[in-house]
């Protein structure tokens, strides 16, 4: 697992943005890949889109102040499953 989308996991689970918690995705997305080269925000990226295809993160548009944006929380019936893919 990419170190980038381990952090952001993490963050996750510090926050606790489990189920109808969430936060913008585009705003921690930002925070974690700042230092990555472009090869490792390609391989973030793909093991990302896994994750929420393996529906561990979900992924909901949420209406703001300023228009519509995507919002991530973590799937709670998935959280064994998180804590063994971090580990």
């Amino acid at each position: 697992m990419n170190a980038a989308l381990k952090a952001l996991l993490q963050t996750l689970l510090n926050k606790r943005c489990i189920g109808g918690k969430h936060t913008p995705e585009e705003k921690l997305i930002k925070s974690k890949i700042r230092w990555l080269e472009p090869q490792e925000r390609k391989e973030f990226e793909k093991e990302y889109k896994q994750m929420i295809n393996e529906s561990i993160i979900s992924r909901s548009k949420k209406m703001t102040g300023k228009g519509s944006d995507w919002h991530v929380s973590l799937n709670p019936r998935t959280l064994k499953e998180l804590y063994e893919k971090i580990s």
